[in-house]
């Protein structure tokens, strides 16, 4: 009888989401009842780094892989040992004994492994938790409810403290994630920890979401349909899913896809389960929330499209090795999703560890179902197995060959599969490795090297698996690359059929030159890209007889296929289920396909081309209102900026949604998106025992509504209350605080409204944070000094403003100011004005003219975007207007302004020297005693600067002349300049000039 041995680590080290060390490190629902403080709770966070440093797993992880190991020893007769490894995250197994039940025994142990999965789902503290702030403990119902469904569900629930908001979204300025008390802040949250094994994580994490969604108000119900057809009825993508929940604004739940495939029966595992329970773990149930007559409606449209749907199903089986199957559920189970998913199919898998290689591949059209095929296969490609063969020295019929000591290759097995991760074999006189690339590779150099293996002869084999339609491509020409290889490192390749979508490719060799042969093969195999080009533009990228493409394949070495419509829908797609164009080289070769997908992109407009995927993070509470009542506005940001707004599938318990567009509008959309997301802030003040009463005051609800109608922002307040010393009717509030809730286009007046909610507290005598109150001055006194034209509403500010003259006979004071603005003034025209208004900076006289150049505004209401000046091709005072808006939040802004504009050609700064009235009157008045005075500034008329001349900035303004430029009819010029500037204040035209200009201006 001869011993088959393997020996494997599981789960395995590529896994990318690994469970904690032990299920001990998170608390279990009894655990729960006596941790009402946050510390512990945290401090149970931080015990899973302390497990990982060890290299031992823990005790009760320990007891219960020695009790699956004697069970299947019993059982199929069998030698089973095992040890930790991974510093305790993995365990390595060994197992000896005949080929069926080795194989059994293999089986059992990776569906029964106690593999610990771990989900987490944020969520508001104040939902979980009574006051938050001080000493948070579990509501008591919400603690009897977690109780339920960790028992249900054969889960470990832990509330944990979380550092992070409930959207990683930039936060608006004022707000901040952690201030504390000093000022608004995003809302708390903690995380719901689910840890369990198998199934037990997925099936806790739907029912706390569905518990989650009742507990804001939510009807909940649950409907049976068979689970293979879940799929189908979601629809590509879940297109018809998400329009369900669009048209009944619910939110719907389904099961994981691959269900009861790995991990313990939970049916089977435990006869104290309540008789309810089984159906709540069945693989059936879709859960629906949302409000009554809407969940009634999605559960009809549920059941109308099922029963649709089954009448329609198709199904192909397709043949797999079943150690690729196995690690695909094992390892891959996120990629499997996905592909059912994208898709709409089920993919129906035989018992994990089971030597079955078949599966079924149910899907509604057929070009859904061979492209889901097609996918797994190329999903196996990535799978290698490898074998070596010891051969002996010499042979000789009187003297019997040497064999291995079983107890030699145990020990070799152990060590070589626990250093590379891949699952080695001992069978005859063969080591067969199965495993990714890189471990088989490591499995081969490692026996190489061992002076046990050197005695032999060696015959070492890779099996590659690939698709069929890269047989040729990798051949070449009369099979010209695959002889170029085999001259060159001595090694044989043949090409095996396998099924009708795959091939295998068998390389072999007596040395460590099949290794690399190996290497150069790979360098062969085909490495590809595909993206989306929308079809109106395929045949001019093509070109006339295809010269185009051609001259773009030839330069980088790579071969482009476009699909048309009809090729399109009969493919499914490529990589992704819109792309309909592929590009594919030699791997050694794949640098160049990014610049190809570059040289083709180039001929498509911008607006047209990179279709790529944008997430953005909103809080999963809004998504169904932004499906159910938003979802006009999101069909209309879909087709302004031809993107595809998809939500994440509900039971992922994701913030992430994702927009998928052109590159140069999935920005756009994205922003567009947010303007439809509400945006809460807390306010948090100290308990105050009239708190509740003014609260309930006529004043409170007026002010209430004039924030809400001026600043488009709500306050609500939230008290809490406690008994005190136990008398009923003596309530003293415990915790106080405001929440703010705007539009998150809007979020730029929650600062703005918070200041005036203070004013308001401290009026009636309520005290608030001091912190909150110092740096909230500090901030509004550096946004009123950069913006004196906002209005106080907006930005709060101690200064009065005058209100415009109800002289009709004399423009107000917003129309000089309007007229002034056209004309692109400086603000020294304020010294005009005996009162001048208080909104107009307060300039330094001392100050050069040239740093002085800052900005006149008007009223709030009056809003006006500056238009560049006719004739020249200068945006630099529209650029510094507009960004001067926009830093709302910088408080050296004065600074940075005069900086900027210290900095513009000197032609700008001449012309807006030109309007300054000041300069002109103090020379006129000054220039008798003054006669050899300052030299002027150069005039307009006479610049050669970018602004040709001093042309106005809109055609509506007033082109005023120069004041001490060169007058109308003849000056005197050249020498006697300056002398003429002496005698000024004798010329009656430039006093009739200065007179002209102030009436034109209505002064």
């Amino acid at each position: 009888m001869e011993i088959y041995t393997t020996s494997f680590t599981y789960p395995r080290r590529s896994r990318l989401s690994h469970s904690p060390a032990s299920s001990l490190d998170f608390s279990t629902p009894s655990d729960l009842r006596h941790q009402d403080s946050y510390s512990q709770l945290q401090q149970q966070q931080q015990l899973p780094s302390l497990a990982d440093s060890q290299a031992t797993a823990s005790p009760t992880d320990y007891d219960a892989v020695q009790k699956l190991v004697m069970m299947a020893m019993a059982i199929h007769a069998v030698h089973v040992s095992f040890a930790p490894a991974d510093q305790g995250k993995a365990w390595n197994f060994q197992i000896s004994g005949v080929y069926q039940q080795v194989m059994l025994a293999r089986g059992m142990i990776m569906k029964e492994c106690p593999v610990q999965n771990r989900a987490v789902i944020k969520v508001a503290r104040s939902d979980i938790l009574d006051s938050p702030a001080s000493k948070p403990s579990l509501k008591p119902d919400i603690r009897r409810r977690l109780d339920d469904i960790a028992s249900q569900t054969f889960a470990h629930i832990a509330v944990v403290n979380s550092p992070l908001a409930l959207s990683t979204r930039s936060l608006p300025d004022g707000i901040s994630s952690s201030a504390g008390w000093s000022g608004l802040e995003t809302e708390r949250v903690c995380e719901l920890v689910i840890t369990g094994q198998g199934d037990s994580v997925e099936l806790a994490r739907v029912r706390l979401l569905v518990m989650l969604d009742e507990l804001s108000g939510l009807h909940a119900e649950s409907c049976e349909i068979d689970h293979q057809l879940h799929p189908l009825i979601a629809g590509r993508k879940r297109s018809v899913l998400q329009s369900i929940q669009e048209e009944t604004a619910t939110n719907i739940y389904l099961p994981s896809p691959l269900q009861g495939l790995v991990g313990p029966e939970f049916g089977q595992a435990s006869s104290t389960a309540p008789s309810n329970g089984q159906n709540k773990l069945n693989p059936n149930v879709i859960w629906i929330t949302g409000e009554f007559f809407g969940v009634q409606r999605a559960r009809d449209m549920l059941f109308q499209v099922s029963s649709t749907k089954s009448k329609q199903v198709i199904s192909r089986d397709a043949a797999i090795l079943p150690r690729k199957l196995d690690w695909m559920v094992t390892d891959r189970v996120d990629d499997l999703k996905s592909l059912m998913h994208d898709n709409a199919t089920f993919i129906q898998f035989p018992p994990i560890g089971s030597s079955t290689s078949l599966i079924n591949v149910l899907g509604e059209h057929r070009v859904n179902v061979q492209r889901t095929i097609r996918s797994i296969m190329q999903l196996a490609c990535q799978y290698y197995v490898a074998s070596l063969w010891l051969l002996p020295a010499q042979f000789n019929v009187l003297i019997p060959s040497t064999t291995l000591n079983p107890t030699q290759v145990s020990a070799i097995l152990k060590q070589v599969s626990y250093a590379t991760g891949a699952e080695v074999v001992f069978k005859g006189m063969c080591f067969e490795m199965h495993g990714l690339e890189h471990e088989v590779r490591s499995v081969v150099s490692l026996l190489l090297d061992l002076d046990i293996v050197k005695t032999f002869h060696h015959e070492i084999r890779f099996q590659i698996e690939l698709a069929n339609e890269h047989r040729e491509f990798i051949s070449g020409k009369k099979n010209g690359k695959i002889n170029k290889i085999m001259q060159t490192t001595n090694v044989k390749i043949k090409f095996e059929t396998f099924n009708e979508h795959n091939f295998l490719i068998d390389i072999s060799g007596n040395d460590t030159t099949v290794l690399q042969g190996l290497t150069l093969l790979q360098e062969e195999l085909p490495a590809e890209i595909s993206f989306h080009v929308p079809e109106s533009y395929h045949k001019r990228i093509i070109g006339v007889g295809g010269r185009s493409i051609q001259r773009i394949m030839k330069k980088y070495g790579v071969y482009v296929k476009f699909s048309n419509a009809e090729e399109f829908a009969a493919m499914g797609g490529y990589n992704d289920n819109e792309d309909n164009v592929i590009a594919r080289t030699p791997a050694k070769n794949a640098m160049n396909l990014d610049n190809l997908k570059q040289s083709v992109m180039e001929l498509v407009n911008p607006k047209d081309k990179d279709y790529i995927n944008e997430t953005v993070s909103i809080p999963r509470k809004y998504h169904r209102t932004l499906l159910g009542e938003k979802s006009i506005f999101i069909r209309d940001i879909e087709a302004k900026t031809n993107s595809k707004v998809r939500f994440p599938d509900k039971e992922t318990a994701s913030d992430l949604v994702v927009v998928f567009g052109p590159e140069s509008q999935v920005q756009i959309a994205a922003t567009m998106l947010l303007d439809h997301v509400p945006f809460e802030a807390d306010m948090s003040i100290p308990p105050h025992p009239d708190l509740a009463r003014i609260c309930n005051s006529p004043e409170f609800v007026a002010f209430t509504e004039r924030v809400k109608r001026e600043l488009q922002v709500v306050i609500v307040p939230n008290i809490k209350t406690a008994q005190t010393n136990g008398t009923p009717g003596t309530e003293t509030p415990v915790e106080c605080s405001f929440k703010f809730r705007c539009q998150r286009s809007n979020s730029d007046f929650l600062v703005t409204a918070r200041e005036m909610l203070e004013n308001f507290l401290i009026s009636n005598n309520v005290h608030i944070y001091p912190s909150a109150t110092s740096r909230t001055h500090k901030r509004g006194d550096s946004f009123a000094d950069a913006f004196p034209h906002f209005d106080s509403k907006v930005l709060s500010t101690a200064r009065t403003r005058h209100q415009n003259s109800a002289d009709l006979g004399r423009p107000s004071e917003s129309m000089i100011d309007r007229r002034l603005r056209l004309a692109s003034s400086s603000p020294d025209v304020k010294a005009l004005f005996n009162n001048s208004p208080s909104y107009i900076y307060h300039v330094e006289e001392e100050e050069d003219i040239d740093s002085q150049s800052n900005y006149i505004s008007g009223p709030s209401t009056d809003y006006w975007t500056p238009l560049p000046p006719i004739g020249s091709g200068v945006p630099s005072r529209t650029r510094h207007a507009d960004d001067a808006l926009k830093r709302g939040s910088d408080s050296l802004l004065e600074s940075k302004l005069k900086d900027s504009l210290s900095s513009k050609p000197r032609s700008l700064t001449n012309r807006a020297q030109s309007l300054d009235l000041t300069f002109s009157l103090s020379r006129i008045t000054e220039a008798a005693r003054h006669s050899s005075g300052l030299s002027r500034p150069d005039s307009p008329d006479n610049s050669t600067g970018e602004t040709g001349g001093s042309s106005p900035t809109s055609a509506t303004a007033p082109s005023f002349p120069s004041v001490y430029g060169p007058p109308m009819t003849g000056r005197p010029m050249g020498g006697n300049a300056h002398g003429s500037r002496g005698g000024m204040v004798l010329d009656d035209e430039a006093v009739d000039e200065v007179s002209r200009v102030i009436s034109n201006l209505g002064l």
